[in-house]
């Protein structure tokens, strides 16, 4: 009989951790552990997206090299990583970076990956790549003349999606200012495959005179804008001449362009 009740005891006992485990309906969390071994930069933006943005926070790479690695809980799925250095002036929109109207892109260096989360553990490893262009604007201006033009740059992307480091579109525009050796240089994030619609328009004074196709003269120098890294652009403006052109960064030869100026 005492063997009875304890067998009876012990069903209910089982049966009734099997409704606990039955009505718990959580799934357990993955831990995602990010490398930081191959970040050079010594403060980054880290954060990390599934249906919505998981974690953003600032943190000091030192800490996270030896003793302690960075690991967060995220829900289990597919989940977009995102380590960002070199924020100014950018500003955060979910998983935008968008450059305010009126400012050049921030020298952006970040990594982004979609990182498989299905498991108890799951690992990143952070390499963070150059996201902008510099573009060098330089005046070629014969002795004892002054230069009247005006420039401003104009693009129809105006930052960054965070997740896989793709460009954003929006409205970019910004006034260039050459310096006493006449060159200015300003910086743009990474355009469309087809360079989108950038463009340096050419003022006097408040009219416009001229517009430089950016977009599609810098497509003839074979300019990649998937690089990883971005190259840098160097144009040079003959005032006598009235001619414009276009070198990429490492190359010993660009493009020519005649322009109405």
């Amino acid at each position: 009989m005492a063997k009875t009740k304890t067998l009876i005891i012990l069903a209910a006992l089982l049966s009734l951790a099997a409704c606990s485990i039955k009505e718990d309906r959580t799934p357990c969390p993955c831990w995602l552990s990010i490398d930081f071994t191959k970040v050079s930069q010594q403060n980054v933006n880290v954060a990390a997206w599934g249906e919505s943005e998981l974690f953003s926070e600032r943190i000091a790479v030192k800490d996270y090299l030896e003793a302690e690695s960075y690991e967060k809980t995220v829900p289990k799925g597919y989940v977009y990583t995102s380590v960002v250095s070199g924020e100014r002036d950018m500003q955060r929109s979910g998983a935008r970076l968008t450059i305010p109207l009126g400012h050049d892109a921030d020298s952006i260096y970040a990594h982004a990956a979609s990182v498989e989360c299905l498991g108890e553990f799951a690992k990143d490893t952070a390499e963070l790549h150059k996201q902008f262009a510099r573009i060098f604007v330089s005046v070629e201006i014969p002795a004892g003349h002054d230069y009247p033009y005006t420039f401003t740059a104009y693009s129809d992307v105006a930052g960054m999606d965070m997740r896989d480091l793709s460009p954003v579109e929006g409205e970019f525009k910004h006034d260039l200012k050459l310096g006493e050796d006449n060159v200015c240089m300003f910086c743009i994030p990474r355009q469309k495959e087809d360079g989108g619609e950038l463009r340096i328009v050419i003022y006097d004074k408040w009219q416009a005179i001229e517009s430089i196709p950016l977009a599609e003269w810098i497509d003839k120098t074979g300019y990649n804008w998937l690089k990883k890294d971005l190259d840098d652009i160097y144009i040079g403006v003959d005032y006598a001449k009235a001619e414009v052109s276009i070198t990429v960064q490492g190359w010993d030869e660009g493009l020519s362009f005649k322009v109405e100026i």
